[in-house]
C-alpha cells in the first residue's frame, strides 16, 4: 500500500522551517515542488566576506573578479525569489597576509551595494558587521531598516550624524564589540550612539570599556529619559565602568538581566576587595532575576525578590579565570572572612540555576550550596586545569562529593547536576567503577529526578536521567 500525503504547500512550509541546513538541502532534491518551496530556505542566514584585511587593519579588495562574483552573489540572494527568506545577514573580512593592495578598488564599494540590497530582505532580522566604517550616507541606509532587530558591530566606527531625524535606528538587541588591539574610532566618543532609538532597545552588550564608558556618561548619563525598554545589559568588569554605572540604574527600571562580562584573563583595571568600593545609592527599580559577574559585586546590584539564574567567578588575583576557591565562596554566601563582603541570604533564596566557577570542590562547598539555595534546580561547577598559578590542585575526589551528596541535605528541587573538570583523582583501595557504580546507585534512590553529569579528562561520563 502506497500512503499519499496531501498537504497544502503552506503547510508543507512551515515543516520545513523546522528541518536542519542538511536535512533541508536534501529536501531541495526530492522534487520540483519541493524545490520551489524549500530552496530559499537555505538562505536564511547569509555570510559575505568581499574584502581582505591584513596584519594592520588594512582593508582592501586585491582582484576584481571577487567584486563581480559578490555582486552576483548580492543580485540573486536579493531577488523575488530568495529574498523574503532571509532572516541574517553577516559582513566579515577575509584575513589574508601578504596580499598585495589594490588601490583602484575601494573596499566598501560592495558594502554599499549590499546596504542599499537590505531593504529588499523584507523579513531581515539579524545583521553583524565587523571591521567597517560607516559614515553618515550608510548609516542612514541602515536607519531606514524597519524590520532589524538585532544588530551586531564588531570593530567598527559609526560617524556622528549631523542632523538625524526620525525615524532613527530601530534595533531591540544591540551588540558592540572590540579588540583592544585595534584603534578606537569616533564610536568611542558617542557619537555613534546618537543613531540608535532609546525607545526600541531591549539588550545591549558592550564589551570594550572605553565604549562602556562613553555609553554610560553620554548616551545615558546626559539623557533626560533613560532606556525604559531595556531589560538585559553586558557591560565588561572594569573598575570606572561599574563606578559609572553603579548611579545610573534608575534610568533603566525594567533591567532584568545584568552581566559582567569575564575577562579571558585577569586585567588590573578590575575591582577587587582590598580597593573597591561603591557609593551609596539607591537600589535599581526592578530586582534583577539574573546576574552574571565576579562575586564581589552581588552584593551592590542584587537584591531579593527576584533573582532566578546566578553565575559567579572573582576578581581576586589568585588565579588568571576568575575561579574561587572553596573558602572564597563559603565567606561571600555565608561569611567568616572580613575581605569578603558576605551576601544576603534572602537573595539566594529565589535561585533556581547556579553556575560556578572555582578551583576546587570539597564538602564545605557543597554544604554552602545545600543550605543557602533551597530550590536550587539546576547547577553547573566549572573547575579549570591549573587555575592556581604554580599549584596542582585537585578539582575533586570523586567519591568524596558523591558521598557528601549523600549525606548533605541537597535541595529536594534539584534535577540536574553538571560537573565540568580536567583533573579528578579518585580514592585507592577498591576498583574505582565498582566504588563509584555503589554510590550512583545510591544517589538515583535518593534523588530519582536528578540529571548528574561528571567528566574529566578520561572521559568517564556518569549520567542517570529520570525514569
Amino acid at each position: 500500500m502506497i500512503l499519499q500525503v496531501h498537504l497544502a504547500p503552506e503547510l508543507w512550509l512551515a515543516i520545513f522551517e523546522y528541518l536542519p541546513f542538511p536535512t533541508l538541502h536534501d529536501v531541495t532534491l526530492t522534487c520540483h515542488s519541493f524545490r520551489y518551496l524549500a530552496q530559499p530556505l537555505l538562505f536564511r542566514s547569509l555570510t559575505f566576506c568581499p574584502y581582505s584585511l591584513d596584519t594592520e587593519n588594512q582593508r582592501f579588495i586585491h582582484r576584481l573578479d571577487t567584486v563581480e562574483r559578490a555582486k552576483q552573489r548580492i543580485r540573486f540572494c536579493s531577488s523575488a525569489r530568495i529574498a523574503h527568506a532571509v532572516r541574517e545577514c553577516k559582513f566579515y573580512p577575509r584575513y589574508i597576509v601578504g596580499a598585495v593592495l589594490n588601490p583602484e578598488i575601494a573596499y566598501n564599494v560592495l558594502l554599499d551595494l549590499l546596504l542599499d540590497t537590505l531593504p529588499l530582505f523584507v523579513n531581515l532580522q539579524s545583521l553583524s558587521i565587523m571591521f567597517v566604517d560607516l559614515n553618515q550616507s550608510q548609516v542612514l541606509k541602515l536607519c531606514a531598516l524597519r524590520s532589524l532587530a538585532k544588530l551586531s558591530l564588531g570593530n567598527c566606527t559609526v560617524e556622528h550624524v549631523q542632523s538625524l531625524s526620525p525615524p532613527k535606528l530601530q534595533v531591540a538587541d544591540l551588540t558592540i564589540i572590540r579588540d583592544n588591539n585595534t584603534m578606537l574610532g569616533n564610536v568611542h566618543n558617542g557619537h555613534g550612539f546618537s543613531v540608535f532609538s532609546r525607545d526600541h532597545i531591549r539588550s545591549l552588550s558592550i564589551i570594550h570599556p572605553i565604549v562602556a564608558s562613553r555609553f554610560l556618561n553620554g548616551f545615558l548619563g546626559n539623557a533626560s529619559q533613560g532606556l525604559l525598554q531595556l531589560r538585559c545589559l553586558t557591560l565588561p568588569c572594569d573598575l570606572e565602568v561599574v563606578r559609572a554605572f553603579r548611579p545610573l540604574l534608575h534610568l533603566i527600571p525594567e533591567l532584568a538581566e545584568l552581566n559582567f562580562a569575564r575577562p579571558s584573563q585577569i586585567q588590573y583595571n578590575i575591582p577587587k576587595d582590598e580597593n573597591f568600593s561603591l557609593s551609596t545609592h539607591p537600589n535599581p527599580l526592578k530586582p534583577l532575576s539574573k546576574y552574571q559577574g565576579p562575586r564581589q559585586l552581588l552584593p551592590h546590584f542584587v537584591r531579593p525578590g527576584a533573582l532566578e539564574h546566578l553565575k559567579l567567578w572573582s576578581t581576586l588575583p589568585v588565579s588568571t579565570n576568575g575561579s574561587m576557591s572553596a573558602m572564597e565562596l563559603h565567606g561571600a554566601l555565608v561569611g567568616g572572612d572580613e575581605l569578603v563582603s558576605v551576601c544576603d541570604p534572602e537573595v539566594l533564596r529565589t535561585v533556581q540555576v547556579l553556575e560556578l566557577s572555582v578551583t576546587h570542590v570539597n564538602t564545605l562547598m557543597l554544604y554552602v550550596i545545600c543550605t543557602r539555595f533551597p530550590i536550587l534546580r539546576s547547577l553547573y561547577v566549572y573547575v579549570a586545569r591549573g587555575s592556581v598559578p604554580g599549584a596542582i590542585t585537585q578539582a575533586w575526589d570523586l567519591e568524596m562529593m558523591m558521598d557528601a551528596l549523600l549525606n548533605l541535605p541537597l535541595p529536594s528541587t534539584i534535577q540536574h547536576l553538571q560537573l565540568l573538570s580536567f583533573l579528578v583523582v579518585p580514592r585507592s583501595g577498591l576498583p574505582t567503577e565498582n566504588r563509584i557504580a555503589r554510590r550512583k546507585q545510591d544517589l538515583k534512590v535518593k534523588y530519582p529526578n536528578l540529571t548528574f553529569v561528571s567528566l574529566d579528562e578520561s572521559d568517564i561520563n556518569l549520567t542517570w536521567d529520570e525514569e
